[in-house]
């Protein structure tokens, strides 16, 4: 059973439905998508021929079952997360078929962790999704890059 009730921090869910509203009021159409308890790409969204794939990362589990169950991620599991979604991003970007991100919440353990590979990520044309608490959406994205 997955958290379904306000929390102080955002969710996996909370973040994939915040994108996903954003992107929608920007045009895109959302192809599919995938919740905490689902499989697949977590957003996957066209615009005309573009393509995007989306990995997304909440910021405490909200798996009932869970020891950390309600709590926020420590800085370690941060770390590991937001790996996971780099890691998917770049396999999707190594396609060339779509432009790949990483949606996060926009916490002090996600910024400092992905500041700290910005670079790289902007020279891959890894867009970077924040969501703040008031599921407010902020992207950062190198317009140059595009998917072969």
């Amino acid at each position: 059973m997955t958290h379904t009730g306000p929390s102080p921090f955002l969710y996996e869910d909370d973040v994939v439905r915040a994108v996903i509203e954003y992107l929608a009021a920007d045009g895109w159409t959302i192809d599919s998508f995938a919740l905490s308890h689902q499989h697949g790409d977590d957003i996957v969204a066209s615009r005309g021929a573009q393509h995007l794939i989306i990995e997304a990362k909440g910021d405490g589990s909200s798996k009932s079952n869970s020891a950390r169950f309600g709590k926020p991620f420590t800085r370690n599991q941060v770390k590991t997360h937001v790996s996971v979604a780099v890691v998917r991003a770049m396999q999707v970007a190594s396609t060339g078929l779509a432009f790949a991100a990483v949606a996060l919440p926009a916490s002090e353990f996600h910024r400092l962790e992905v500041e700290r590979i910005a670079p790289a990520l902007r020279s891959i044309g890894i867009w970077v999704f924040w969501v703040s608490p008031a599921h407010l959406v902020e992207v950062q994205r190198d317009h140059q890059r595009r998917p072969s």
